[in-house]
């Protein structure tokens, strides 16, 4: 065959094969019983063996005459070498590529250049899932799947302002080719609507429609799922089937031409006469400050019982004794919490307040190969609206909220944040279910525990209730007050609750527990507002109760890196000075077990914290806070945890001999 090569096919960008690293596709070994000739190689040499004459246009392109209807038209067949396959096109007749290649004595597998065909998904450059195109079964298989389904090629998203969006990975490849940013879902046209699209958002959107049924069904989803997120428009291609062939044939990116189908607008407006919606009640879960159906923050800050509060609700709420529209009708809950560790602390709690264990459930997010993964929401709003329904749940916990919402999203955006919270508002409201959502103070002052939230002032906005909770730093016996802050759909003059986490203790397969329990003592003179308020003005000492007593519950666990510490109190909303103070106050011990290692903290045995147990909150949320549990910021090794002086000064009264770890200084 004339101007044939035996030399290598020339690379392209995504093949891993030989110089092809690093780009996203993989090629396996050619079966035994094949040749070794390159598809591109193998199709003209059979057009040229049944006798059709080969013109030769450049390096992967070629014109023949059709031998699928006996053409005599030299330049009416495209044969264009692709990534992954070669590309055929007639023009004179329009003939099915598995036609033209079986006029030759060749089948659809001969187009590829290799049997199988691995696509792998990435990840910040971590593979997260490969899916294995075999060209002779015409079957797709996926192996090394971590999480959910993610778009292809998501790394290239991000600085991405318009994407063409196709039903497959050799369309993303063809696209590529051409210059442009490409993605897919994995496994076809049918599983779009399953896969993570949120990199999608605010992008314009071209979607390249296959000109076939499920091609329809796939636009339809797209339609649905980016309709309102995205700008979107669609096209398909202009000569053949999907965008390869589209390319194949010679035409560029902007030649698609538009998409004309009818489709049911995925967002569309629709009056409704106010006469024909018919009035309901406002039920209550708990009388009067929680309502069922809707969703209810919970402000206020770390280690003060907010978590234990959710606790007592489900408790009441199991047991059919919480007033309200549930009374003496024992309901399920469900708690979607990931600060707390459900061995050590969520189950006792449970225990302590009595409640119903088995009408108790934990959220867990299962992918397909059972692997968990963290609730994230809006994405698992679907599956969590199913699983509410089935248990028939009175109550679903959700500490904290912050936590549950995508990575994808920015908790401190309002348009971000109301996409989480506007669908499980409407959860809410579709199941019945009450929906509690835990959150932390930010370290502004104030005496509206709305404006204090951490994050968006959505989490505020959207709640249509808010229960908030503070120490009161001048009661005697150390509680806690509870106010109906927010109340949109019932009365907000409701007397305030004062409570008091007091120690219960359990016996475990490991031995004795010792672990927090709510109990309410009535009805408080004092308001969060009023505590908030009388706190306006002074220095943060007024706080000190609250963080030493969140650092005292944190260490009761052990021991724990100071830096970890620091990272926590600023995730609960305390200065690293508070928490420096209450480790004076409390008489914390700073020990260096490693002389390479970190600095840690621990309470000192049989000190008052540690005998009588101290009040139990939220830890941080340890793992999210952006370093590893242990790591030491660079300031952190440079000062002495015990005094705060640096280690080449000296200092009599600190309990550390400088001199001894001088030499770790970097200076």
């Amino acid at each position: 065959m004339s101007q044939t090569s035996n030399q290598p096919r020339a690379a392209g960008p995504g093949l891993i094969n030989q110089n092809h690293a690093g780009s996203g596709i993989s090629a396996a070994p050619i079966l035994p019983n094949r040749t070794d000739k390159p598809a591109y190689e193998r199709i003209l040499s059979a057009l040229e063996a049944h006798g059709r004459r080969v013109r030769h246009l450049g390096r992967g392109k070629a014109r023949s005459s059709c031998p699928a209807h006996d053409g005599v038209n030299p330049g009416a067949l495209s044969i264009m070498d692709g990534e992954t396959r070669v590309s055929l096109h007639c023009f004179a007749a329009g003939c099915d590529g598995a036609d033209i290649l079986a006029a030759i004595g060749l089948t659809i597998a001969d187009r590829y250049h290799q049997p199988k065909v691995r696509y792998t998904y990435e990840r910040a450059g971590q593979a997260v899932r490969v899916v294995t195109r075999d060209a002779l079964s015409k079957s797709f298989r996926q192996t090394g799947i971590v999480g959910g389904p993610t778009l292809y090629r998501l790394d290239r998203l991000a600085d991405a302002a318009t994407v063409y969006l196709v039903e497959g990975e050799e369309d993303v490849h063809a696209l590529e080719a051409a210059g442009v940013v490409a993605t897919t879902a994995p496994m076809g046209a049918g599983n779009f609507a399953k896969a993570d699209i949120t990199p999608l958002y605010g992008k314009k959107i071209i979607a390249v429609v296959d000109t076939d049924e499920p091609g329809g069904k796939w636009a339809a989803t797209v339609r649905e799922r980016l309709g309102g997120q995205a700008e979107l428009t669609f096209v398909k291609a202009k000569v053949g089937k999907d965008a390869s062939d589209h390319l194949a044939a010679g035409v560029g990116v902007a030649d698609f031409e538009p998409w004309e189908q009818t489709l049911v607008p995925a967002r569309r407006i629709r009056l409704t006469p106010a006469s024909v919606i018919k009035p309901r009640p406002v039920r209550w879960t708990w009388t009067d400050r929680i309502p069922a159906g809707e969703f209810t923050l919970t402000p206020g800050r770390g280690g003060i019982g907010k978590s234990t509060f959710h606790v007592w609700a489900v408790a009441h709420l199991t047991g059919g004794t919480l007033p309200g529209v549930h009374f003496g009708e024992p309901k399920p809950c469900i708690i979607a919490a990931s600060e707390d560790s459900w061995e050590r602390t969520i189950v006792p709690r449970l225990i302590a307040a009595g409640a119903v264990m088995e009408m108790v459930y934990r959220v867990d997010v299962v992918t397909e190969t059972d692997t968990e993964v963290s609730l994230s929401l809006p994405r698992d709003i679907d599956g969590l609206a199913e699983e509410i329904t089935h248990v028939r749940a009175g109550l679903l916990s959700v500490d904290p909220v912050m936590s549950v919402i995508s990575s994808a999203l920015d908790s401190h955006k309002d348009a971000d944040v109301r996409q989480v919270l506007t669908p499980l508002a409407r959860l809410a409201d579709r199941t019945g279910c009450a929906v509690l959502g835990n959150a932390h103070f930010n370290k502004s002052g104030g005496s509206d525990p709305l404006s204090l939230v951490m994050g968006s002032a959505a989490f505020g906005n959207v709640a249509r209730a808010a229960l908030g909770f503070v120490r009161d730093t001048e009661a005697d016996d150390e509680s806690c007050v509870i106010s109906q802050v927010k109340n949109n759909l019932g009365r907000l003059d409701l007397p305030s609750l004062r409570y008091r986490i007091e120690e219960a203790f359990l016996d475990t397969d490991e031995g004795p527990a010792s672990v927090g329990r709510l109990v309410m003592l009535g009805e408080s003179d004092r308001s969060v507002a009023d505590i908030l308020r009388d706190r306006r003005g002074r220095d943060d000492s007024d706080d000190q109760n609250d963080v030493e007593a969140w650092l005292a519950e944190l260490l009761g666990r052990g021991p724990m890196a100071s830096n970890d510490i620091y990272r926590a109190a600023d995730a609960s909303g305390y200065s690293r000075d508070q928490a420096k103070r209450a480790k004076k106050k409390l008489g914390i011990l700073a020990t260096h077990p490693d002389i390479k290692g970190p600095w840690f903290w621990e309470m000192p045995q049989g000190s008052d914290k540690e005998r009588n147990g101290a009040p139990f909150g939220n830890p941080a949320p340890l793992h999210l806070l952006g370093a590893p549990l242990g790591g030491d910021a660079a300031d952190d090794d440079t000062l002495c945890p015990s005094c705060d002086k640096p280690f080449d000064l000296p200092s009599p009264a600190c309990s550390v001999e400088h001199d001894v770890v001088e030499a770790l200084a970097p200076w």
